[in-house]
């Protein structure tokens, strides 16, 4: 039960991702998701012009911002000692070594492409900016 609540928390950072959001003609915000043409409205309220839409297209950060959120995630649960707990009940002491210290290169790792890597994508649930 727990490998698959680690999934499928995993595959949420991963799909949303690919998530963003644009203020509508009447200032309403709207969701969609990333495509290869553009930006697929999801709750279908609003429109996006096709001109607009292209600036919101799939590009290959989008990939690379969803692989690190997921091994992020994995870091954080990684930290919990209950998990550890559920998949590795008696690590040997190597083990037990490299789990202390494998979430904390994850997460000084993913910390620093994300600073070199910004995203401009305004998911599901985080507030737009300004422009």
């Amino acid at each position: 039960m727990t490998a698959g609540l680690i999934l499928l928390c995993g595959l949420s950072c991963f799909f949303t991702s690919f998530t963003d959001s644009f203020r509508d003609k009447d200032g309403n915000v709207c969701y969609g998701l990333a495509t290869l043409n553009g930006l697929w409205v999801i709750d279908g309220s609003g429109t996006l012009p096709s001109e607009s839409a292209a600036k919101y297209r799939l590009r290959f950060i989008d990939f690379v911002h969803a692989f690190l959120s997921i091994l992020v995630f994995a870091a954080v649960a990684l930290f919990d000692q209950n998990v550890v707990n559920c998949f590795y009940p008696a690590p040997s002491r190597q083990a037990q070594e490299m789990l202390t210290a494998l979430p904390v290169g994850i997460g000084v790792l993913g910390s620093m492409l994300f600073v070199v890597f910004p995203t401009t994508r305004h998911g599901i649930g985080f507030p737009l900016s300004a422009n």
